[in-house]
């Protein structure tokens, strides 16, 4: 299917404009109190943002080189921050905002493009992309989910014309997409396997081009992270960063996963039907893969591909989070399936309805209005219960009231003449340090490596600066740092301390 200019026009895309002004215009009203949210995760795209733009290379809120995440986000945070002189804090809710839309927007033209497009069928999807609780939250922080997101998008819409035209031009764009994904997040490795496995099963290749091209797409593709991993291995002798083991089976991490699909519908998180709703979603990807390919019309179209994609992200995190302990699955980790989601379980709605009597439209549609409006008050309880938090307090996270007027904070602050400089600080919330000081601090060493833990212990003359509300149990916690080491207190409170060793 060749993808038409018309898809993506203004004329044809009105609907899309209007959803993608709302969107930018939510994330602002969303960032109105403190401005846009900041997680640890943001205070290293942050600092590796500013240590570049002053020519100190990529390093994070440690003094450290960043080995944690790849290269461009916090690189496309530079770029924006040379040309307008203003840090990423500044502009963070403006740029997220004009993402937010281009999400929009162009989720409204490939939907234009699906093998049987409908104005109300678009109008509808967008209302529920649009009022996504996990694209709400994604878009209010300073993550790089923001354009991993998008060029997710891009992926689906030039795979999907490199398919069916087999033009060495899209063949190129897909790679170099896939090569930006990949050096935008880790994860973005995803979308090199599910490019090799369209190429590998699509019929219209003899064996000899699959071989050939599958060589061509999974190198080149996979060479910018490759330097950016080589660059990691020579600086630090890791190549992503240190990434505990995860001892927990695959159903309990299909638990932990389907327990998002639950909070998407606002049912308690129950184990058995978490682990239920993974396994339909699974199967929701197989059956909207099979249709499509099967069907002469939709073949190699939008809807296989993004189906495809959405099945191969869902393998990938539940067999990669069996082998390496991420973060508990989130809203932001499992964002990239929910419009591919959303697509494969509603993309079959207008075919069917083209196909059926007057009589029938009726009762069908009044069913499906009846769950429209089921899931959009779904979608409208969460949005009002997550903006009624963020409008008195701010987003969740770095900037928001309790943690900014907390005791610690305004100590760090007020005194970062406390600390001398040429002794080292150390804190289970080393980001956080530095966001509310300025001041490097490294983060505390993981349980899960016990020389480093030991060589902490037995390390003299550095500061720990603790949060009590941060605290993290893949950490030493304090009592056992202070059993450990001979530490005076600098300074106490009830949310937190400084000591500096003896």
């Amino acid at each position: 299917m060749k993808v038409k200019s018309h898809l993506f026009s203004l004329s044809n895309n009105l609907d899309s404009i209007l959803a993608a002004l709302i969107g930018f215009f939510l994330i602002q009203i969303f960032s109105r109190h403190s401005g846009i949210g900041i997680s640890p995760d943001s205070v290293t795209y942050l600092s590796a943002a500013r240590h570049l733009v002053h020519g100190k290379g990529f390093i994070s809120f440690d003094d450290l080189p960043v080995v944690d995440f790849p290269f461009a986000y916090p690189f496309f945070l530079t770029v924006i921050s040379f040309f307008t002189r203003l840090d990423p804090l500044q502009f963070g809710p403006l740029l997220n905002g004009l993402l937010f839309g281009i999400l929009l927007y162009v989720s409204g033209g490939i939907m234009n493009g699906f093998n049987k497009p409908s104005a109300w069928y678009k109008r509808i999807l967008l209302i529920c992309i649009l009022l996504s609780p996990a694209m709400q939250e994604v878009y209010s922080y300073l993550w790089s989910e923001t354009i991993f997101l998008i060029l997710i998008l891009f992926f689906i819409i030039s795979f999907s014309n490199y398919l069916k035209q087999h033009t060495t031009g899209w063949f190129l764009i897909s790679i170099l997409i896939c090569s930006l994904a990949c050096l935008t997040r880790y994860a973005g490795v995803f979308l090199i396997i599910t490019g090799l496995c369209l190429i590998f099963f699509n019929g219209a290749f003899t064996w000899r081009k699959r071989i050939l091209d599958c060589v061509l797409f999974g190198s080149i593709s996979f060479s910018l992270l490759l330097i950016n991993i080589i660059r990691n291995l020579k600086d630090t002798g890791l190549a992503m960063g240190p990434r505990p083991r995860n001892d927990e089976g695959i159903l309990k991490i299909m638990e932990y996963f389907g327990g998002v699909l639950c909070d998407w519908l606002l049912l308690d998180r129950k184990p058995l039907l978490a682990i239920a709703l993974t396994f339909i979603l699974l199967i929701l990807f197989v059956v909207t893969i099979l249709f499509n390919k099967n069907s002469k019309k939709s073949k190699y179209g939008f809807e296989y591909t993004m189906a495809v994609t959405g099945l191969i992200y869902c393998i990938f995190m539940i067999i990669t989070s069996s082998y390496t302990r991420y973060e508990q699955f989130t809203n932001r980790l499992l964002s990239p399936i929910f419009i591919p989601l959303l697509w494969s379980f509603s993309c079959w709605i207008s075919g069917f309805f083209k196909n059926i009597s007057i009589r029938l439209k009726w009762i069908y549609g009044i069913l499906f209005l009846l769950i429209t409006v089921w899931f959009l008050n779904v979608q409208v309880r969460a949005d009002y219960e997550y903006y009624d938090g963020v409008k008195d307090a701010g987003i969740p996270g770095y900037r928001e009231d309790p943690f900014v007027q907390s005791e610690i904070v305004q100590f760090l602050e007020k005194n970062k003449n406390v600390f001398d400089p040429r002794i080292p600080i150390y804190s289970n919330a080393g980001e956080a340090v530095y966001f509310v000081s300025g001041i490097a601090a490294r983060q505390l060493p993981f349980l899960d490596f016990p020389a480093q833990v030991q060589q902490y212990y037995t390390g003299n003359n550095n500061y720990l600066v603790w949060f009590n509300d941060l605290d993290n149990p893949s950490m030493p916690d304090l009592k056992s740092i202070l059993q450990h080491k001979n530490m005076v207190t600098v300074k106490e409170f009830p949310d937190g301390g400084v000591y500096l060793t003896k």
